[in-house]
């Protein structure tokens, strides 16, 4: 859709498109994509980055209250497998809390 803000408006590097699993071209990314949904890819670009700030703004900018609570929900899911993956994700609940 155009005129929506997406990762590839923010530098985004070969790696972290593998790693995050943006595999179509921009064209193709932005061809079916609705604002929340990339408002939760750039929430989850700048988590990767470690800027959990800029990663907050965007997140709270999900206007929808279910999907933003199953984005939180995966994020938290995608982090935790070891005792200290378990405490970062306990963080980041913890961070993003006031703005679900």
């Amino acid at each position: 859709m155009p005129g929506i803000e997406t990762v590839y408006d923010h530098n985004l590097t070969e790696e972290e498109r593998e790693i995050l699993g943006f595999w179509e071209s921009k064209e193709e990314y932005i061809r079916w994509l609705e604002k929340d949904e990339a408002l939760a890819d750039l929430t989850k670009l700048y988590i990767h980055r470690g800027d959990l700030a800029k990663a907050k703004e965007y997140f709270k900018q999900i206007s929808d209250r279910e999907y933003k609570f199953s984005i939180l929900q995966m994020l938290i899911g995608d982090v935790f497998y070891s005792e200290e993956e378990l405490e970062e994700a306990r963080r980041l609940s913890e961070f993003f809390r006031d703005v679900l």
